[in-house]
Order: C-alpha cells, then structure tokens, then sequence
C-alpha cells in the first residue's frame, strides 16, 4: 500500500491536542535549530585558516543555489501548504506561501551535501542530514509542511551542492580575491584597534 502525501501528514501532524512538551520541542527544532548553522560558520570563519574560508565559501554557494531552484520551483509549481487546504491542525505562524521544497530542510541539507567536498567538514554530513530530518518532521508536525515537501528538498539540495562543487574550480579565482580582501579588511581593523 503506497501512502498518499495527505494521509502522512495526517500521521505526522500534531493532532488537536499534542503534548506540550512536544509540541515546546517541535516549535524549537522548526524554528530555532536552524540558527545554529550560521553561528558554527562564523565560528568556523574566525578561528579557521584559508583553506577553511574557502570550503565555507563553497559551502555558502551550495545553499544559495539550491535556495534559487527552491524559487524557480516555487514559481513553477506553486504547491499549497496543509493550512492553506485547511488541513490539519497548525502550531506554527507561517506565511501563504508555496511549500515544496521545505527551504529550512533544503538548505540544512544542501549545506551537509557540500561538506562532502572539505577533507576536514565533511564529518558534518550524517549529523546535519539528521538535523535536517528533524527539523522537517518538526513542520510536518506544526502543521506548515505536508511529508513530499522535505522529501523534495534532498534532490533540490542535492543539485545545489553538485553545482556549488561544479563552479568551485571556476570560481577560485574569485572567492581567493574575496578571501585576500577579507584579510586586508581585517588586517586594517586590527591595526587600527591597537593604535587606539
């Protein structure tokens, strides 16, 4: 038996009267976990060396393509959101707009596929595809996403970090420059700091 997209977000959805433990921790997985990726990259910035700097690049490139084919697919394929069919109970305020792919999944999961390419990142993987499960099962349950909008956010990722990785060598020139200017940037900050 072959379960319709409609039936698993019946299962998955929080249901007219969740727990409140879970529903406290199913809020914080769709909205809050999220904000952990752009900390560790700052982190990751600060304390790490060129070759650091560079794989986070292409880490940021992967997701910023895979965020415009979520568009174009938006665009194309307007799919509705389960409030907007008055489907389902709905825990989490959220705008009318299309659903598939989840942006939150994608992105989580386009930034753990372009880990794949960093000889030190790419441990990464299996945890941020695991965060990225559980923040979409997390809007499933709140009632913002049907189960084929996290589903279709794997091959949207997916070809954002082939992309990303495509480009990479194309445009090392210029993410070096961007690089040797963050430096010089950097360098004068510094300078200036201890002359005060």
């Amino acid at each position: 038996m072959i379960l319709s997209n409609a039936h698993l977000f019946e299962l998955l959805n929080a249901g007219a009267q969740p727990a409140p433990l879970m529903l406290a921790f199913a809020r914080f997985t769709a909205q809050w976990l999220i904000m952990a990726l752009p900390v560790v990259a700052a982190l990751l910035w600060l304390r790490g060396d060129h070759r650091m700097r560079l794989d986070l690049l292409h880490v940021a490139l992967s997701g910023l393509i895979a965020l415009g084919i979520a568009q174009l697919i938006g665009l194309a394929w307007p799919s509705p959101r389960p409030f907007a069919l008055h489907m389902g109970y709905q825990y989490l305020a959220h705008v009318d707009d299309p659903g598939l792919p989840s942006d939150h999944v994608m992105l989580i999961w386009a930034i753990a596929l372009a880990t794949l390419s960093s000889a030190r990142g790419s441990w990464l993987v299996f945890p941020l595809l695991t965060i990225g499960l559980l923040v979409g099962w997390a809007r499933v349950y709140l009632g913002v996403h049907f189960p084929f909008d996290v589903a279709a956010a794997l091959p949207v990722a997916a070809l954002g970090a082939a992309a990303a990785w495509g480009l990479s060598a194309r445009l090392e020139k210029q993410m070096a420059a961007l690089l040797k200017l963050y430096d010089a940037c950097e360098s004068a900050v510094l300078h200036f700091l201890h002359r005060e």
